[in-house]
This record gives structure tokens, C-alpha cells and sequence, in this order.
């Protein structure tokens, strides 16, 4: 029978405590995929390449961008890339994500005794996205243009888990690319309709 040393049974307890340890300490990490609109119809224009601008502003009051696994605005960027098709021209389009944020506000919640036993709505998320689509022709002078934006809103509880929190702004951030492209496609539809090929 194999005896271990003091100084042997100190190292197996401590790496087994270690094992624990990273066991109890360690999360899953969600992945959360990009939206797509591959599902839907492409949207067919007249028109050379599609060149893409990012021009939203990154530093906005309360963002909290850097803070999520997944980004409002890359997420946008995108789009045109399973909407919109081309069928040749000398014209081009231009593609703008002009706003993409996700703010949040403290909202008041109960404090005391009874806030020990209330589970408030703490915070208020913001979310907001803009586009902005140009027709241009071969000396790059604008034949027409279409913008839209989407916004929305959703209160979280005090009592959610980071996790839960996170699921809940890119359930509503989905949503809201949704609404923007339906606003896209509305537009277009009727200020662009003419250089579409149906």
C-alpha cells in the first residue's frame, strides 16, 4: 500500500479544493449569434457594388456597449449583406449605420425592510438604431435616398442574473433589427421603387 508524506496529502487536498473551486466558480458562456435576414426576400436594385459606412457614435452617455457579447451596430452592418442584391449597373449604393445604442438608466427601487422583500424594476434599457441608404451614380452624386430608425425600450429587475440580463437586451436588440428592416424595406419601397428590378 502506497502511504502519502504530510506534504503529499497538503498537495492532493489542495488541488482537489482548487478543482472545486474552479468548478463552483465557473460559468457557461453564452453565445449569442448575429441577426440575420437571410430568411427573407432579397431586395433587388439596379445598381453597382454596395459599399458599407460605419458611422454611428461609439461614446454615448451610458452606453453599454462595451459591456455586452454582442454589438448593436456590427449587428446592423449587415444587413445589406442579406437583403439587398445587385444587378449591375454603373450606379452603387452606399449603406450608413448612423446611431446604434444601447443605454441604461437607474430607475428607484424600494430600500429598507420592505425593499429586502421587493423585487423592483432597476433599471431601464434604451435601445436605439438608424440607417441611412444612398443611390449614387458613377460620379458619385446622390439619385436618391432612404433613412430609418427603431427604438425601444425594456425595464430589467433587480433580481436577474447577469445572464438573464444579457438574454433579455439581445432578445430586444433582435427585435429591434426586425423593426428596422421593416422600416428599410418600407422606405424603399416607396422612394426607391424605381430603380428596383422586380
Amino acid at each position: 500500500m502506497k502511504v502519502l508524506s504530510i506534504n503529499g496529502m497538503r498537495a492532493s487536498i489542495a488541488g482537489v479544493m482548487v478543482a472545486l473551486l474552479a468548478a463552483c466558480t465557473s460559468t457557461p458562456v453564452a453565445n449569442y449569434p448575429d441577426v440575420t435576414w437571410r430568411h427573407l426576400q432579397p431586395i433587388v436594385f439596379a445598381a453597382g457594388p454596395v459599399e458599407k459606412v460605419a458611422a454611428w457614435d461609439s461614446k454615448v452617455n451610458g452606453s453599454m456597449a462595451s459591456s455586452l457579447p454582442f454589438s448593436l451596430g456590427k449587428m446592423a452592418m449587415n444587413w445589406p449583406d442579406d437583403r439587398i442584391q445587385t444587378a449591375g449597373t454603373s450606379d452603387m449604393l452606399r449603406y450608413s449605420v448612423t446611431e446604434a445604442s444601447i443605454t441604461s438608466n437607474a430607475l428607484k427601487t424600494t430600500k429598507g425592510i420592505k425593499g429586502a422583500f421587493t423585487d423592483d424594476q432597476s433599471e431601464n434599457i434604451e435601445l436605439k438604431v438608424a440607417a441611412k441608404l444612398e443611390l449614387l451614380d458613377a460620379n458619385g452624386v446622390q439619385k436618391g435616398e432612404v433613412q430609418a430608425m427603431a427604438a425601444r425600450s425594456h425595464t430589467l429587475s433587480e433580481s436577474m442574473s447577469v445572464a438573464e440580463r444579457e438574454k433579455a437586451i439581445y432578445d430586444e436588440t433582435a427585435t429591434l433589427l426586425m423593426d428596422l428592416d421593416r422600416e428599410l424595406e418600407r422606405q424603399i419601397n416607396s422612394n426607391l421603387g424605381r430603380f428596383l428590378v422586380r
